[in-house]
């Protein structure tokens, strides 16, 4: 058994990690958020008393999941990919529901293996208690074996999990826990990336093995989104199929204090170009009419994340900062190269072999440039042979953070 213990209060602690790429009043906000939510939580967790836990749940037992991750952000979206494909690892005949707040999400997740349904809440616009109450509806309408909160410390996550019906509910343990778990693993202090701590926490929970070295995000791509995805790589750039072997996509626009600029990223291409003439830069546009870094780069735009995800796999290699498209570049075999200023990289780093990640705050373009033409060599020209899902001899990279 179980017991929630007092501790040192690890849900400030992991709170405050998402503070940590901010500076001044910013981050003085973040922190006094975050430190009044983490006082509530224990305050809750006083009020309910402790309670036992049991460490696992028998596989057998368990037919129907729910995830709850109640977040409108791309990336952490595509970060619970691992654990749903885990997940169904674990469980293949369980059906899977996922309660989250990223709007195109059943784009991405409907499709996946054991995958049911996916139930969306309200992230912003109008009639908001009134989408959430529906939303709240449709989850209670099921009854689970298992609902799981996948990460440490959220607050929407523990709302969620704590009115829906079911027979067992797990989670991570801690002190500033006050959801009515049934299920607890202690939060594991050196796994720290947001992809991995879920994987790590539903296999304990179900006797599974938690080796985490082959974890990756994941998006399963069809033969013709990848055809589709080439098809506009070509068409960018006015080229035929055949000549698109040394395409090097990117994306330029992230938001908030992950941005870089469009004078940044010009800085880096005129000195990834004289080190690598041959690369043909592609940037890919958010929808919304933003101007390109470089008028004289080819570029696309695309309304679908699968559509996107496709025109990524084309490409040879995937720069950006920190960003939703950064994570959906990790979901395809392509090396991707992912650009940290404002945020930390232990946390969200690609994950591939062959993946590159380097913070940026102290370097300059031209010697981030010079990292990148390091992998770029080393990563063979893309052969884009339609139907696979593997960049030839890219396990021979290893991933790294500079």
């Amino acid at each position: 058994m179980l017991r929630h213990r007092r501790a040192t209060p690890e849900g400030l602690e992991i709170l405050e990690r998402h503070a940590a790429g901010s500076s001044g009043i910013v981050a003085a906000l973040k922190r006094l958020h975050y430190r009044a939510r983490c006082r509530i939580d224990r305050a809750l967790t006083r009020l309910r008393g402790r309670r036992q836990c049991q460490a696992s749940i028998h596989p057998a037992e368990v037919s129907s999941v729910l995830v709850c991750r109640i977040n409108g952000r791309l990336g952490n979206t595509l970060l619970l990919t691992p654990m749903l494909r885990r997940l169904h690892e674990l469980l293949p005949q369980a059906t899977i529901d996922v309660a989250i707040a990223y709007a195109d999400a059943r784009e991405l997740l409907a499709d996946m293996p054991g995958v049911r349904r996916v139930v969306l809440f309200p992230h912003r616009g109008p009639r908001l208690i009134r989408r959430y109450l529906r939303a709240l509806h449709s989850l209670r309408s099921c009854h689970y074996d298992l609902v799981i909160d996948p990460i440490p410390a959220s607050t929407s996550n523990r709302i969620a999990l704590t009115l829906c019906r079911a027979r067992a509910r797990a989670g991570f343990a801690g002190e500033s826990q006050w959801a009515p778990l049934t299920h607890a693993v202690a939060v594991p202090h050196e796994i720290v990336h947001h992809a991995m701590q879920p994987v790590f926490m539903v296999s304990r929970v179900l006797n599974g093995s938690h080796d985490l070295c082959g974890v990756r995000l994941w998006l399963p791509l069809s033969a013709e989104q990848k055809s589709a995805g080439r098809a506009a790589i070509a068409q960018a750039f006015g080229a035929r199929s055949g000549d698109l072997s040394n395409a090097c996509g990117f994306f330029a626009h992230a938001s908030g204090g992950k941005a870089l600029g469009a004078s940044w990223w010009r800085a880096f291409w005129r000195a990834f170009l004289a080190l690598e003439p041959d690369a043909m830069p592609v940037e890919f546009l958010p929808p919304g009419g933003c101007a390109p870094v470089d008028a004289n780069f080819a570029h696309v735009q695309f309304s679908s994340l699968r559509a996107m995800a496709g025109a990524i796999s084309a490409t040879r290699m995937f720069i950006s900062a920190d960003s939703g498209p950064m994570h959906l570049a990790c979901c395809t075999p392509v090396p991707t190269v992912g650009l940290f200023r404002a945020s930390r990289l232990d946390l969200y780093r690609p994950l591939k072999p062959g993946d590159l990640a380097i913070e940026v705050a102290h370097r300059s373009p031209q010697e981030v440039a010079q990292c990148v033409a390091t992998l770029w060599r080393r990563v063979p020209a893309a052969e884009q042979v339609p139907g696979t899902d593997q960049v030839p001899a890219t396990d021979q990279v290893p991933a790294a953070g500079l």
